[in-house]
This record gives structure tokens, C-alpha cells and sequence, in this order.
């Protein structure tokens, strides 16, 4: 009989590789205790890995599939001890989501017995295999989403007219997608996401994750959708109620929101509850506006599957991309809100912390800008983002940090350092009216830290003559509107700022391909 390996990254008929029908085949999911060990995951990630698990293992089981659901030391050792007990012809492996659990899995499969043989079917969680990203990419000197993406739209036939051009005449609609927190704050909010309370499953996963030692945040609030059907009606209530908003306030952050007009449907994604094609076909179908539509299409048609791709392209070297050389450890702050006086930092991370998310702007704009003007060095941001996101993986953290978040890989993702001052932050939010920090003010007491630290981070690159990027010339020229003393003032009050930087003292081991 042959076997079919499940992993926690397809938890859904959407997504998993299955036997057409009972009888025909064994299914295998496994509960590895060193991949739960090896960061100290956001109890609210635990709780929806191993609740989407055990509820999907509940459904083939109603349906009359024969399920193994084994706790193991790992995938490893979970898939070499199902094969040492039933035996199978063949064991059938998606490819798995991450490098590290790639390489054990295809180690174990060499060590199965002769009789037994491993069988690695490609990736179908995405629009784009990994093959089709490479035969994309080999010969181009540059990786730019933008040419990946208006690729995707043709190949895929989406959101493109009869006669080969784009919906709405326009490949992207950035300039309508860009309205800030007090546009969206004057609009009006939506309600929040779907929220389901947990059921008898959840619950006894509530208790098992809350006996777990050294693992950040509580369950406390958990609500995010576990099982297929709570996954779509979470797609729909978006597509119906939040969709024909997201394009203008996609970028928008308001103070005591977490969501906005978000889908807030990533996780769900990456645990394999929804797939791709059917999410992008419900948003083109519907009666957003194209701008609207075509904003929330590039994250999934785009930048997911670009990502997806780059991971794969560059690992795992890419984990040590270090361009700009940065030395500082990652901020205690970023573990415990409290530690910031900076009104947008502290709302981004205490949002993280409380429910292990927060949404795109946030986690370029705010955590990763600030992480990269203060110097951290990059895979220290990279484990916090891994750890902290419900929605994290590897392959789409790590792009998302390194590249685009600190242009760690030096521009081979991100045609620029994604990095700001007060200003963009005051436009884009309504943070900057609370906070005890002016952001018009670049030295002095009251000064927005990000300003300081951004002008000098800008210095820094034209005194080391580093390349980045054609796009941040004109910035770099603003330097010289800033007179020398000015700017040195700017040098010592970062000096100071970062010097009382309190350094990460949780003490946490990471083990990134343990698992």
C-alpha cells in the first residue's frame, strides 16, 4: 500500500496530496517535537498548526481514510517509523515548505529499506512551480517582482483583457492604493476579520500549547480559522465586506487597529487551508474596483509566489546576507513592548505579541525599518519574524527580512532600501499625534528617532560609497541640503540613542533547520 506524507504546510484537500480515495492509500501526519521546539514559536502559531492538524486528520478520518497521526521526535524519524510499521511501497512527499525540513525528509527517504521507496511530487500550493520560477529567472541579471509579476498575469490569464492588456489599462494602480491612517481614520473602519471561538479540538490544543515551556505571548484570544471551512468563510467575508477598500488603505495604520481593510488571510494560506488560485479567482469575480482587486492579486499572484521563488533560488546562503555588515543584536524591545517610548514601534510589536500579527506596513515600515536604521544584524530580525508571525514560514519571511526588509542580499530582491524617517510614518498613520517624540524635529530632546536615524543610516551610505540602487539617488542628494553641523548633532544623538539600546537578554536558542 502506498503512503502519503501530510505536512503542516497543506493541511487541506485544497492543498495536500491525497489517495483518491479511501482504501487506496494510508495517511501520514506528523506532530514534530523538535520543529515546535526550534524557535520560540507564538503560542497562537502553535495553537493554529496543531489545531488546522488534528482537525483535518478528524475530517479524513469522518470521510474513511485510514490516518497514522503520530507525535514524533521529528519528520524524520516520524516518517522512518511509520514506514518501519506498515511497510509501504512507496511513501509520497509534497515538497516540503522549508529547506531545513526538505533536506531531512529526503536524508530519511535514503535510509528507508529497499522495499519501501520516496517518491517527491512538486509543490502545488502555488501558482508557479519551482521549476517554471527558474526557467523565469536563469539569464536575468535582475529579479524584479514587477517583471515576475506582469509575467504571472499573462501566463495566468488574470485580470487581462481579450486583446493581451491589463484590466483597467493600468498593470498597477499604486498611486490610487496609497491613502494614510487619517484618510482611512475620517473613512471609517470595518469591523474586525471573523473571529472563531475555539472548539473542543482547539481547546485541548489551548491546553497542551499552554504547558509548553519558553514560548512567546499566550494563547489568549485565539481565534483564527483551523479548519477549511472557517478558512473560507473568512475569504468570503473579506471578498464581500473589506475588498472594495483595501487598494486605497492597504498601507494605511491607525492607532488601536490592528486590521484595517486586510484579509488577514496569510495563515490560513500557509497552512495550506486556502489555495491561491481559488482566492484570486473569488477577488476577480467579485465587484471590488480594479484598483482594489489588482492591489490585493499582486500579493498573492506577486509577491507570494516571487518570494517563494527567490527562497528557493538562494538557500540556504541567503539565510547569512548581511550587505550593510550589521553587528547589533535584536532589541529587547522587540520581546517587550514596554521597552519603547516610540509610539508606532510599541503598537506594531505589542500587536505581534498579543496575537501574533500585524500587517504588511507594520512589518516593513515600522519593525523592519527601524531594525535596519538602528543596525541590527538581519537573521537576528529574520528568527523574531519567523517566531512571532502566525503566518511565518521560512520561505516567506525570510525574502520578505533579508531582501526586502534590511536589503541584506545588497538588491537582489528590493531595488532599494525600504527605509524612512518620521515623515513617511506621520503620512501613512496616526501614530505620530500620541507620541512624545516630534517627528518634524531631527536633533534635540524631542527629536523622532527615526529621523536621526535615518539621515545618518543615508550618510553612511554615501561615505561608504555603497551601491543602492538607482531609486535612492535623488534621497542621498537631500543630504546636502543638511548643513554639517546638523548632521553631526544627528551623529551624536544616535550614538546616544542606540548606546541605551537595551540588547535581546531572553536568552532564546534558535534552531533553524531542526525539525
Amino acid at each position: 500500500m502506498r503512503s502519503y506524507f501530510v505536512g503542516p504546510w497543506e493541511l487541506s484537500e485544497a492543498t495536500a496530496i491525497l489517495p483518491e480515495t479511501p482504501g487506496h492509500g494510508r495517511i501520514l501526519l506528523i506532530e514534530s517535537q523538535a520543529k515546535g521546539s526550534a524557535l520560540p514559536y507564538h503560542r497562537h502559531k502553535l495553537v493554529l498548526v496543531l489545531s488546522a492538524l488534528r482537525h483535518f486528520r478528524d475530517e479524513l478520518i469522518g470521510r474513511g481514510f485510514e490516518v497514522d497521526h503520530r507525535v514524533a521526535p521529528s519528520y524524520a524519524d516520524g516518517l522512518i517509523h511509520h514506514a518501519r510499521q506498515f511497510s509501504p511501497d512507496e511513501i509520497v512527499v509534497q515538497e516540503p515548505a522549508e529547506w531545513g525540513i526538505d533536506r531531512s525528509i529526503r536524508a530519511a527517504g535514503s535510509g528507508l529499506s529497499p522495499s519501501t521507496r520516496l517518491t517527491i511530487r512538486p509543490d502545488r500550493r502555488f501558482l508557479t512551480s519551482r521549476a517554471e520560477f527558474t526557467a523565469w529567472a536563469d539569464g536575468r541579471k535582475l529579479f524584479r517582482m514587477e517583471d515576475f509579476y506582469r509575467w504571472q498575469r499573462k501566463r495566468l490569464g488574470i485580470l487581462m483583457t481579450k486583446d493581451g492588456k491589463p484590466a483597467g489599462g493600468q498593470w498597477n494602480f499604486d498611486p490610487e492604493n496609497r491613502k494614510g491612517g487619517k484618510a482611512l481614520q475620517k473613512h471609517g473602519l470595518p469591523a474586525p476579520p471573523k473571529h472563531f471561538a475555539p472548539d473542543a479540538v482547539t481547546a485541548k490544543v489551548i491546553r497542551l500549547v499552554n504547558q509548553m515551556p519558553d514560548h512567546w505571548g499566550t494563547t489568549d484570544g485565539f481565534g483564527l480559522p483551523t479548519n477549511r471551512k472557517q478558512a473560507l468563510a473568512t475569504l468570503d467575508e473579506f471578498i464581500e465586506s473589506r475588498l472594495q477598500w483595501f487598494g486605497p488603505f492597504q498601507d494605511a495604520m491607525v492607532t488601536g487597529d490592528q486590521y484595517g481593510y486586510q484579509a488577514r488571510i496569510s495563515a490560513a494560506m500557509n497552512i495550506g487551508l486556502l489555495h491561491p488560485k481559488e482566492i484570486v479567482d473569488r477577488a476577480v469575480a467579485g465587484n471590488a474596483p480594479v484598483a482594489s482587486v489588482e492591489g490585493f492579486v499582486r500579493q498573492i499572484v506577486g509577491w507570494r509566489e516571487y518570494v517563494n521563488g527567490i527562497y528557493w533560488r538562494t538557500m540556504p546562503d541567503y539565510r547569512h546576507q548581511n550587505y550593510f555588515e550589521f553587528t547589533r543584536p535584536l532589541p529587547q524591545a522587540f520581546w517587550d513592548p514596554d521597552r519603547t517610548d516610540l509610539t508606532c514601534l510599541k503598537a506594531a510589536i505589542t500587536s505581534v505579541k498579543e496575537t501574533g500579527y500585524a500587517h504588511h506596513i507594520h512589518r516593513l515600515m515600522i519593525l523592519a525599518n527601524f531594525a535596519t536604521l538602528a543596525g541590527v544584524n538581519p537573521l537576528r530580525l529574520s528568527e523574531w519574524f519567523w517566531a512571532g508571525f502566525a503566518d511565518a514560514m521560512e520561505w516567506v519571511e525570510l525574502p520578505n527580512v533579508i531582501g526586502m526588509g534590511s536589503y541584506g542580499d545588497g538588491g537582489l530582491l528590493g531595488s532599494k532600501p525600504y527605509v524612512s524617517s518620521g515623515a513617511y510614518i506621520d503620512r501613512m498613520s496616526t501614530y505620530c499625534g500620541g507620541c512624545r517624540y516630534n517627528r518634524s524635529e531631527r536633533t534635540g530632546p524631542n527629536a523622532c528617532p527615526f529621523n536621526y536615524l535615518y539621515w545618518t543610516f543615508l550618510d553612511d551610505i554615501k561615505s561608504k560609497g555603497l551601491d543602492v540602487g538607482q531609486r535612492m539617488q535623488l534621497v542621498l542628494k537631500g543630504l546636502d541640503r543638511i548643513p554639517a553641523r546638523e548632521l553631526a548633532d544627528m551623529r551624536k544623538q544616535r550614538t546616544r540613542f542606540l548606546d541605551q539600546l537595551e540588547p535581546d537578554s531572553t536568552g532564546w536558542q534558535f534552531h533553524h533547520d531542526q525539525g
